[in-house]
């Protein structure tokens, strides 16, 4: 064992949280190891986010191309070429990391930041101290932002064959014939819109009634019937049960139920694929942590138990985003790792007062589906529980009555916003459209000012724009 080394705040992960964590905690003067296992910066830029919309990006630009014609562009024929497509994603990905073996950038910020990056596994010894490879390090407080790992469902025959996930993906050399994604949130219903562009046949398999199960019923709905239209076979309500690894690389995935898809009579099917995309979900990745030995307790599906305070069960070790088992999102896992990491820091000093908590009352997220799905706040139904009424004031204005969306001859969508029938107050807002992810912000500053949908609606909007849609919206509020 080397030499011990001493730092005020330790953090293990350096994600969208731990990164800002770090950050934070060096702000405020105390000194700061930063503990990372595989690529600086994460999940995010890495793998996920922003891998995948550049991919997207490859798929909306050919559906374009071969929709040109309508407006008068001229175009041979267009076809979206996967090595290439990954290519350009790489490209992306190096801009935005610095490229190299753990990622330039970070590997410049951490050291203009003064912070000591160590490389490897971490495991506590004991509530106060890590032991990394060869090295211990000793911590007056920490941050754990190891955020997640994929969840592989326990099904028979599953595990025995050459899955993909969303990190594994871009090892493909080609398209697939066929494909079969298991799971129908965010992550899965971006991957059928990519390779539905590529030209394969996909078959998106979701054991919830409903495809993007936290949306919005009718929202849902619109991204289901989009999907379709791209040529994706969605199974909704289908458990997966068995994977059969068949002859001459074609995989057989037995399902039971499927709202409706199936025949008359029948209760199972086998789709018969090329390739399996697994996109069923996360766990929190702190296998290998000892959290035993730190004393830091979890939740009933495993994950960090925190506070508002992103304190754990101990007073010196915090957690943010993804690990502590909250909203999965980067942009939530930045805002909770600068909580963490300021309130560890005074940890560190012995303060006892001014910390921070976490606020995530409004929280837009996004899919990027094509058109877009966003949303925040409330739906109608949680609405309802939430506030202890038994009626609503809803408003939905169709996307295709707009004027810009005849210009563009843009996809079915909506906006649909929810609002206390009481005081007005603005609750939740649902996006279907061209610049979904654009246009949630309005209704999420609405919301966050505590702004009634009639303040909203009587904004003038520019025309002929999509943000028009949130302005008829506000103004067609009715009781339900």
């Amino acid at each position: 064992m080397s030499k011990t080394s001493t730092y005020d705040v330790i953090v293990i992960g350096a994600g969208s949280a731990g990164f800002s964590a770090a950050e934070e905690a060096r702000r405020l003067g105390a000194s700061v190891c930063l503990v990372e296992k595989g690529k600086l910066g994460g999940e995010c830029p890495n793998w996920a986010c922003v891998p995948s919309k550049a991919l997207l990006r490859g798929a909306k630009l050919m559906r374009e191309a071969r929709a040109a014609e309508r407006f008068g562009v001229k175009t041979g024929a267009v076809s979206l070429s996967l090595p290439d497509a990954f290519a350009y994603r790489s490209k992306v990905v190096a801009s935005i990391t610095g490229g190299g073996e753990r990622g330039a950038r970070y590997e410049r910020l951490t050291a203009r930041a003064g912070m000591d990056v160590v490389y490897g596994e971490a495991a506590f010894t004991d509530p106060y101290a890590l032991e990394v490879g060869e090295k211990r390090l000793i911590g007056k407080a920490f941050v754990i932002a190891t955020g997640t790992e994929e969840f592989l469902p326990p099904v028979p025959g599953l595990s025995d064959i050459g899955y993909l996930t969303s990190k594994t993906v871009h090892e493909l050399t080609r398209a697939p014939k066929s494909i079969a994604i298991v799971g129908g949130g965010p992550v899965g219903c971006e991957y059928a819109t990519f390779f539905s562009a590529c030209g394969t046949r996909v078959v998106l398999i979701q054991s919830a009634p409903r495809l993007l199960n936290r949306e919005d019923p009718e929202i849902s709905a619109l991204a289901r019937k989009t999907l379709e239209s791209q040529g994706v076979e969605v199974a909704c309500g289908a458990k997966l049960v068995e994977v059969i690894n068949g002859r001459g690389g074609v995989y057989g995935l037995k399902t039971e139920g499927a709202d409706g898809n199936l025949p008359a009579g029948r209760q199972d099917a086998t789709h018969a694929v090329e390739a399996v995309l697994v996109a069923a979900g996360k766990r929190a990745a702190v296998a290998g942590l000892n959290l035993a030995d730190a004393g830091a307790s979890l939740d009933a599906q495993g994950f960090v138990k925190t506070d508002r305070s992103a304190r754990t069960n101990l007073k010196h070790v915090f957690a943010a985003g993804d690990v502590d088992g909250g909203s999965l999102f980067t942009h939530v896992a930045h805002h909770e790792g600068v909580v963490a990491g300021h309130n560890a820091a005074l940890v560190a000093r012995g303060k006892r007062a001014g910390f921070q908590q976490v606020d995530e009352r409004v929280v837009p997220r996004v899919t990027f589906v094509d058109p877009e799905v966003a949303s925040v706040g409330f739906t109608a139904e949680e609405a309802k529980a939430k506030f202890k009424l038994k009626k609503v004031l809803v408003g939905r204005f169709p996307i295709q009555a707009l004027g810009r969306a005849a210009t563009d001859h843009a996809a079915e969508g909506m906006v649909k916003l929810v609002a206390h029938p009481k005081t007005g107050k603005l609750l939740g807002g649902h996006i279907v459209a061209e610049r979904a992810g654009e246009m949630i912000h309005e209704v999420a500053l609405a919301i966050h000012l505590g702004a009634t949908a009639e303040k909203l609606g009587s904004m003038i909007h520019a025309y002929p724009t999509y943000s028009e849609a949130v302005l008829a919206a506000a103004n067609s509020l009715v009781t339900e």
